[in-house]
């Protein structure tokens, strides 16, 4: 099933669940990864999907189009990308996780970034939330992540700085630079 943002779309915070949730409709409900103590104050008002939560949708949904995602991780994805980018706390940057590269990249929201990590080398995919002139919020773009014991799970929220970001290849294909 492939989702459509829809005028019935609202966002509500579930105090049981302790998330912020996005009712779909007909009985269908999105849970977010973001619990209460991550959010912003207005995510705990009742508010409706919004003109700009639509286009952040299309815009994040199709840069995921071509990625091996199955509908339902694409769709958990963009949703915690559209949380993370209107209810999210402000993060600090977690960049000593990773490896920097000489160039970096100036990356975009809805692009699809990798980064290294520093102790295995090992490429990370996320997907940019929101891009700053020197970190970036992007949603983890994979099943999950190992960092300092710490599991994160695809849609899970970091900030990186972007001389760690490298745009995203398929497999085979990345290339980074040696960093001695």
């Amino acid at each position: 099933m492939t989702l459509k943002p829809d005028d019935r779309w609202h966002w509500y915070y579930d105090e049981k669940q302790d998330r912020l949730m996005l009712d779909l409709t007909e009985g269908l409900h999105f849970r977010s990864r973001f619990s209460k103590k991550m959010l912003t104050p207005d995510a705990f008002e009742s508010q409706q999907f919004c003109v700009d939560d639509a286009a952040g949708f299309f815009n994040f949904e199709e840069r995921c189009r071509d990625a091996d995602f199955s509908h339902q991780q694409r769709a958990e994805l963009v949703l915690n990308a559209l949380v993370a980018g209107r209810f999210l706390k402000p993060l600090m940057p977690k960049s000593w996780h990773f490896t920097a590269c000489h160039a970096g990249c100036v990356p975009e929201a809805g692009q699809l970034v990798e980064a290294l990590l520093s102790q295995t080398r090992e490429p990370v995919r996320f997907l940019v939330v929101e891009a700053g002139s020197n970190a970036t919020l992007c949603v983890l773009a994979q099943t999950s992540l190992v960092l300092a014991g710490k599991t994160l799970l695809l849609g899970e929220a970091i900030k990186i700085m972007n001389d760690r970001l490298r745009p995203y290849e398929p497999v085979g294909e990345l290339c980074f630079d040696q960093v001695v």
